[in-house]
């Protein structure tokens, strides 16, 4: 993950305490500090900032949910300790090949604050990246193989039974709307495909689960032989099939982003469905028979992005539509 200077942390701000307090109580690391180099992510959101101790390299993540002044207060708080609770609850997924971030705390009067451990490691999208222009597709089969065992663990609380999909009816209605408004799509169009998706998504009848919900490559890092899912805000109890259905699609407009056509990422693709479907003992044709209409979410989410392309945004709404026709 690149990352981008913005100034220093001094001792006068009080997140600076807090900071120093998890330093030496989690950490046991009593070195002194005299300030924090302050940077930030160039593939995250600008709430997202890491801290780095100057004399030791200690490095902190803290993700801000109340910066931006048009947030309710209130709002903020509980967003804030949903994600900081989602964090904790997943804990039963950390072992030695998998993790899940452990925040270190929350901080309501600090901007409402989460602190976290910074992962020094490599996001999925760059062996994806590596794999084509590369040829290093071990490496991208084993980072495949690895968030196929996170995802069994996330998945394995089964909750309720013939779920009707309102996530899934609510999140489609939602990024429609979007791409709508970013005039990729028009109204009737828009209404055309609403109807339709929310038509394939009446036909499915499964139990939920918990699921990570925001399932993007640069929420997957790789650091020492382990996974560790992070940016957990958006997880939910829902249909298993929209992680699975978000990452195939992220690994489609990759394929298509470094110039290759979607279709060349279906080894990859396979390699992972099976792979999770093995480790979580669930049917590879059942998932397969549902999982086009959740590629096609994953795919309108990703044309949602302002920094792509305006005819290559077009090129991933029509393959989202050509998806669900």
């Amino acid at each position: 993950m690149s990352e981008k200077y913005l100034g220093i942390l001094k001792s006068d701000d009080p997140l600076f305490f807090y900071l120093n307090k998890i330093k030496e109580l989690k950490l046991h690391n009593f070195v002194p500090v005299d300030f924090y180099l302050v940077q930030s992510f160039s593939n995250m959101k600008t709430n997202v900032y890491k801290y780095t101790s100057n004399f030791d390299g200690t490095s902190f993540v803290v993700k801000f949910f109340g910066k931006n002044l048009t947030v309710n207060k209130k709002i903020a708080i509980k967003r804030l300790l949903w994600e900081f609770n989602k964090l904790k609850f997943f804990q039963s997924c950390s072992n030695k090949k998998t993790k899940v971030i452990n925040p270190y705390c929350y901080l309501p009067d600090i901007d409402c604050a989460l602190v976290e451990p910074y992962i020094n490691g490599k996001t999925l999208d760059y062996y994806i990246k590596s794999a084509i222009e590369k040829n290093e597709k071990n490496k991208l089969y084993k980072r495949l193989e690895l968030l196929a065992l996170l995802f069994s663990c996330i998945h394995k609380k089964v909750n309720q039974d013939n779920y009707d999909m309102i996530v899934e009816k609510n999140y489609c209605s939602k990024i429609l709307h979007t791409l709508y408004k970013n005039s990729l799509i028009d109204k009737n169009k828009m209404l055309s495909i609403k109807e339709k998706c929310i038509k394939k998504f009446s036909e499915i009848r499964h139990n939920t689960t918990h699921i990570h919900g925001d399932a993007t490559t640069t929420n997957f890092i790789y650091a020492n032989g382990s996974i560790y899912a992070i940016d957990m805000e958006k997880a939910k109890i829902a249909s298993l099939e929209l992680d699975l259905g978000f990452i195939v699609a992220e690994l489609k407009h990759h394929f298509m982003l470094f110039g290759q056509k979607d279709n060349d990422a279906s080894e990859y693709i396979s390699f992972f469905l099976n792979n999770y479907c093995l480790l979580s003992s669930r049917n590879i044709n059942d998932i397969e028979n549902n999982l086009e209409i959740f590629i096609s979410l994953g795919l309108f989410r990703i044309a949602r992005n302002m920094y792509l392309d305006a005819n290559y945004r077009k090129l991933l709404v029509k393959k989202a539509i050509d998806l669900i026709q």
